[in-house]
């Protein structure tokens, strides 16, 4: 073998480099380069049928490398709002607890049958009200039929049987505040104390209102000091 050849051979640089290559291999090269980019920057892509069926509707639209994207944002703000709303139902929880607390501790100083329910109390919509008008009408439930479990002079002479306990009868309570005067479109839990006066409270007499709503306003500023 000629030693020159081999020398040649040796000596050749065998390192490729963009400068060394010849120019339709420059030219081939960079076409790929670009194609390769193309795939990897995100770009919208539209599927257009053929012009000679527009009957076929517009041209479809395809979000490319958008959707993962998109999909994960979504995610995150659900989990968010899933973690928000659990939040607000346990501080609502802690603060239910509380109101319960300090309301069943006002009415034990009162002396109230109601105190062991105050947690049952306070869970419907109507609870002042419901208290209150127990003041007024039985003395906080102090003088109440046990039978009827009625504290507050539903049915007059004949009272109404509100349940088996006063748990029961709050509940029960609630109920009528909501769907009585039948005929009315006011229905009690809406109206004022002093609305009720001649409705509810019959004859009328300005010393129930003042029943109700020393106890009502009492309820209030307990609710209010909750935090």
């Amino acid at each position: 073998m000629d030693i020159d050849i081999v020398r040649k051979i040796k000596n050749y640089p065998l390192k490729a480099s963009f400068n060394t290559l010849a120019l339709r291999h420059k030219f081939s090269l960079t076409l790929f380069l670009l194609g390769l980019l193309a795939t990897l920057v995100p770009h919208v892509t539209y599927a257009q049928p053929p012009l000679l069926a527009p009957e076929l509707g517009p041209a479809l639209v395809f979000e490319s490398g958008i959707s993962d994207y998109e999909d994960y944002l979504s995610q995150l703000n659900q989990d968010l709002t899933d973690e928000y709303y659990q939040r607000q139902a346990v501080q609502q929880a802690i603060r239910q607890q509380k109101l319960a607390t300090a309301v069943g501790a006002y009415l034990a100083s009162q002396r109230s049958p109601l105190a062991p329910y105050a947690s049952t109390l306070v869970s419907l919509r109507n609870w002042k009200k419901i208290t209150a008008l127990a003041n007024a009408e039985s003395t906080l439930c102090r003088r109440y039929p046990l039978d009827k479990a009625n504290c507050w002079g539903v049915g007059g002479s004949d009272l109404w049987d509100m349940g088996d306990n006063l748990g029961e009868g709050v509940i029960a309570m609630n109920r009528f505040l909501n769907k009585y005067p039948l005929r009315s479109t006011v229905k009690y839990s809406q109206m004022s104390f002093e609305r009720m006066n001649g409705l509810y409270k019959q004859p009328p007499g300005d010393h129930w209102v003042n029943n109700n709503k020393s106890v009502y306003n009492d309820l209030v500023a307990i609710e209010s000091s909750i935090e």
